[in-house]
């Protein structure tokens, strides 16, 4: 949809309110895909139209509920990103659980720290370390919501090392503390 597959995996945020008019949408084509389906009618056994429809419920998904590449698909895709950058981002993901130094980032690249440093400030607006620490504290908000595991359990699991710094991270970047997150659990 975006002409590119995503940098990162898609994160939805959570329950679709099917009361909304895109809910009630989505559960129509759900409903009608599954009525299809369950019909026995030949034409909706043949395996092309089988595998077309899973995609319409993702593509419905996509547009109707709201997640980590919302802002991408509303505002078009945006300029591709230089291949340092698209490296570094490649390489953040995987090991966001995982100590992450410049020099990590900039050998994943492969360029400088400087270079990478600047590949990321022009295009994403953020230092290397800074777009990790927010891509962290934003799976750790994720996990702190949907989990019942005590918060110090989550940052650590994410690679925080200091809760004290993280909660002060956590606190400038969502306006409240982590205990206030798991408070709406």
């Amino acid at each position: 949809m975006t002409g590119h597959p995503p940098l990162s995996p898609i994160r939805f945020d959570f329950a679709l309110d099917l009361a909304t008019s895109k809910g009630q949408a989505v559960r129509l084509l759900v409903r009608s895909l599954l009525e299809q389906l369950d019909s026995g009618d030949p034409l909706f056994q043949r395996s092309d139209v089988q595998r077309s429809q899973p995609r319409s419920i993702v593509t419905a998904l996509l547009l109707a509920q709201p997640h980590s590449h919302t802002a991408e698909l509303r505002d078009g895709p945006p300029p591709d990103h230089p291949r340092a950058v698209r490296a570094a981002l490649a390489f953040i993901e995987p090991n966001l659980t995982e100590h992450i130094s410049l020099g990590d980032i900039a050998q994943a690249a492969p360029c400088s720290p400087r270079t990478i440093g600047s590949a990321f400030r022009n295009r994403l607006g953020l230092s290397p370390l800074s777009y990790v620490r927010h891509l962290r504290l934003d799976r750790i908000r994720e996990d702190i919501l949907a989990s019942a595991d005590p918060i110090g359990t989550i940052a650590y699991r994410w690679g925080v090392s200091h809760l004290g710094r993280f909660a002060s991270a956590y606190r400038d970047r969502f306006a409240e503390l982590p205990s206030d997150t798991a408070a709406r659990r």
